[in-house]
């Protein structure tokens, strides 16, 4: 499961992503749950190639992209969760 997740986290649901160019279902559950996981981590915390995102920006993103780059479903199960979410992302701040 780790090494597909690996794998395939950089694939997108409408297969113009890499390594393989899967697509939809083709990509494996957890790789799918990981993209969105990632983008939201890298999108909002700062790198050394770019500032951190608003949080308002990040959580535009990710639904402008459903069902072009995300598994809608994982979209939406991920809003389903954001206090959730939010709550942890709250708890370890990008120092």
């Amino acid at each position: 499961m780790t090494a597909n997740g690996a794998l395939q986290h950089h694939e997108r649901w409408d297969g113009r992503g890499y390594p393989e160019g899967r697509r939809r279902e083709e990509i494996d559950l957890f790789a799918r749950i990981t993209c969105v996981a990632d983008v939201f981590d890298a999108l909002t915390h700062r790198r050394v190639y770019k500032e951190a995102w608003s949080l308002e920006e990040t959580l535009a993103f990710l639904r402008q992209e459903k069902e072009r780059h995300f598994d809608p479903q994982v979209v939406d199960c991920f809003f389903s969760n954001l206090e959730a979410i939010l709550a942890v992302f709250r708890a370890y701040p990008d120092d």
